[in-house]
């Protein structure tokens, strides 16, 4: 990856930003959006100048065009995919929002089955108790 900067005046920047959040862009995209506009258009401005004063052939119009048919349907494609993960993702978010709910709802009856089993455990403990002293003093003759 290589970073460049670029510097630009306060209204060019308004203007561009402004451009970007219409189309829902953040400064990277808008930006590499930019760049490959401009690139495009460039290389199709040299070619067809070049085709006007006879120094490009019609076979690179020609190519230029299959490669702008092909990369509108790799946009497609790319355009498609991001709908499918945003599905994906929105699907996701909802599963994990259940999971989180039901974990926090076990976790309520696990603590309330602990609290039980607590008192559960006390109570026996002391019917043990009264047991032991019962068996204790009818050993020794007691009632």
């Amino acid at each position: 990856m290589v970073r460049w900067t670029i510097e630009v005046d306060e209204e060019t920047a308004r203007r561009w930003r402004a451009f970007w959040e219409s189309r829902g862009l953040s400064e990277t995209e808008g930006l590499l959006y930019f760049l490959g506009l401009g690139a495009a258009y460039a290389e199709g401005h040299v070619i067809l100048s070049g085709v006007a004063a006879g120094t490009h052939s019609a076979e690179e119009v020609e190519r230029l065009i299959r490669r702008l048919v092909e990369m509108e349907g790799r946009y497609a494609v790319m355009k498609f995919r991001l709908f499918q993960a945003e599905q994906a993702l929105q699907r996701w978010e909802l599963s994990h929002g259940a999971i989180e709910t039901m974990s926090t709802g076990l976790q309520e009856v696990v603590r309330r089955l602990q609290q039980e089993n607590a008192r559960l455990r006390e109570a026996l403990r002391r019917l043990q108790g009264g047991q032991t002293t019962a068996l204790d003093l009818n050993e020794d003759g007691g009632v």
